[in-house]
């Protein structure tokens, strides 16, 4: 029983890499069940039995990307400083997901048809995720000084709009060749919101 439980896990993460591999190259709509089942090597049955659609397939592609992002956060915030820096790293781990492409999928994807209420929640739940590591720094700031007392809840939705709301950059920059100046964009944004929410001196 032990080993086809573990069987099962690792087809299901062969599956979900290959799709990876699939949405990242195609988008959400050109990408089929098929070629899933033909990437991953197994049996439509197989496929349909741990993913009972492509949409449910999709966003458990998005949900292991959202994680993976917030543990690598997790260990840059480990090795910075001040808040400040926290607050920079920040910005570059943002500039950093700026060329993903599964970004492009979701959107894509948000677009195509009408959502369910309940895949609305699960969007929703990312993107919570996604704002608690905003959340951890300014909480820190706030506790130590470093961030002026306020609305942490209307803090957290400011910063972290700002820096997801950069991500419309995208279609004005040569992705390729201008990363340093989409860098250059966060670093900005961070340095505007720090004039507003540093903690004054004296």
């Amino acid at each position: 029983m032990v080993r086809g439980r573990s069987d099962g896990e690792e087809t299901k993460k062969r599956i979900t890499a290959k799709a990876t591999q699939l949405f990242n190259q195609k988008g959400y709509g050109a990408v089929t069940m098929n070629e899933v089942c033909e990437a991953a090597e197994v049996s439509k049955g197989s496929l349909y039995h741990h993913f009972p659609s492509k949409e449910e397939l999709f966003l458990q592609v998005v949900e292991e990307d959202s994680q993976q992002w917030n543990s690598e956060w997790e260990r840059i915030r480990a090795s910075a400083g001040s808040i400040e820096e926290q607050l920079y790293a920040l910005a570059e781990h943002y500039a950093n997901d700026f060329q993903n492409p599964l970004l492009k999928s979701l959107e894509e994807y948000s677009r195509s048809q009408i959502i369910k209420e309940e895949v609305v929640e699960r969007l929703l739940r990312i993107n919570d995720t996604n704002s608690q590591a905003c959340r951890e720094v300014l909480r820190e700031g706030m506790e130590n000084g470093e961030i002026a007392q306020g609305d942490l809840d209307r803090l957290v939705l400011l910063v972290s709009s700002l820096m997801e709301g950069l991500g419309k950059i995208y279609y004005t920059v040569d992705r390729d060749l201008e990363q340093d100046l989409v860098k250059e964009y966060y670093r900005d944004a961070v340095r505007f919101a720090l004039d507003g929410i540093r903690a004054k001196q004296g």
